[in-house]
């Protein structure tokens, strides 16, 4: 057992273990959470061609929650079969209900484990929270950093670092696309980075060894998110574009998309923006208020949000909040169509955004 698991436990970041991974420095216990799975995918399976160089099939051993403890303390603790290491993964293992002696077990893999084992405790399926993270997640740390290992959180990517991925992930599939592609790639489809790289592939198969990837492209091929498709509304909206909102509203309602849901996630961008009005009021810097407000995973928002606030006044945003709060009572208390009030309310807030009202 950790004999302090209280004591402040030191995340290391996505950076940190791309560092580790690139000087072949690995050795002892990792523990790795966070919400971009992609990336904690990728680099568990890079650090295992590096663990595992000779006979996988004895010296890698992958497990996942319904495992028992004992189990996996064995295979811990066994040493590697004619190779200089061995590996051991242990997937969304339930710490948060497990009996005590299953976890003493656990952490008694931690402290005997022999320098010659990587053991990699990783989270996909299982939410933990960075900032409350629960005391028998923190014992969990607790145990890692004392037996000499690391903790990881590895966060979500804000929309540059994601823009430059997707510009990187193109010329090495033999493709090109400009930095406007790969934002307006992030607005259409999603800012998750497993759905952006199935789409990055999809992108580079179609148009072929040597081709460009363009907005139309993105159009042709890209499966788009529902989420970005409403955001898309309002920016649409703000830059007095009716018609390309009226354009997304058709295409949701192809879709049988609820306009309840269509209308909780309009407000909600109006509500970045207001939030991001009065962060810029008080100083703060959109990162830093989206990290205060909880926007874990989703700063860009705020980011985005402030580049919309430019040309509105307090006043615009507080006449279209009251315009969104009318048309919600509309919606779920009038017999008129949800769609036809979502048209009322999408020149409403065209003509606020004009000045015009």
């Amino acid at each position: 057992m950790p004999s302090n698991s209280k004591k402040t436990i030191e995340f290391l970041t996505e950076n940190d273990l791309s560092s580790a991974i690139k000087g072949k420095n690995l050795s002892g216990c990792y523990c790795i959470f966070g919400e971009e799975q992609y990336l904690i995918k990728r680099h568990i399976n890079e650090m295992l061609r590096l663990a595992v160089t000779d006979l996988a099939e004895l010296n890698l051993m992958k497990f996942d929650g319904a495992v028992k403890a004992q189990t996996v303390y064995d295979a811990v603790t066994s040493f590697p079969v004619m190779s200089a290491s061995r590996a051991v993964t242990l997937c969304d293992f339930p710490f948060d209900k497990a009996s005590q002696s299953e976890i003493d077990k656990l952490f008694s893999a931690i402290a005997d484990m022999p320098p010659t084992t990587v053991f990699i405790i990783w989270f996909e399926t299982v939410q933990i929270s960075q900032k409350k993270p629960g005391d028998r997640f923190l014992k969990l740390f607790s145990a890692v950093t004392e037996s000499g290992g690391h903790v990881y959180c590895i966060g979500r990517k804000n929309t540059a670092d994601i823009m430059r991925l997707l510009q990187s992930g193109a010329p090495r599939r033999k493709c090109r696309m400009e930095p406007t592609t790969a934002r307006y790639m992030i607005d259409t489809c999603s800012d998750d980075l497993s759905t952006l790289i199935n789409e990055l592939e999809k992108l580079c198969f179609y148009v072929g060894e040597g081709g460009n990837i363009s907005n139309e492209t993105v159009d042709t091929v890209c499966s788009r998110s529902l989420e970005a498709s409403v955001y898309n509304i309002s920016r649409a909206v703000l830059k007095g574009d009716v018609a390309g909102a009226y354009k997304i509203l058709d295409d949701l309602s192809f879709m049988n998309t609820d306009p309840a849901y269509i209308l909780t996630i309009l407000a909600s961008s109006y509500i970045d923006i207001y939030r991001a009005y009065a962060a810029k009021c008080a100083g703060i810097r959109p990162e830093a208020a989206a990290k205060e407000l909880g926007y874990f995973g989703t700063a860009f928002r705020m980011t985005d949000a402030e580049r919309q606030l430019k040309d509105l006044s307090e006043k615009q945003i507080t006449e279209s909040l009251r315009c969104l709060c009318e048309c919600d009572m509309a919606v779920k208390g009038s017999r008129v169509p949800g769609r036809t009030t979502l048209e009322k309310a999408v020149v409403q807030l065209a003509l606020i955004a004009r000045g015009r009202t």
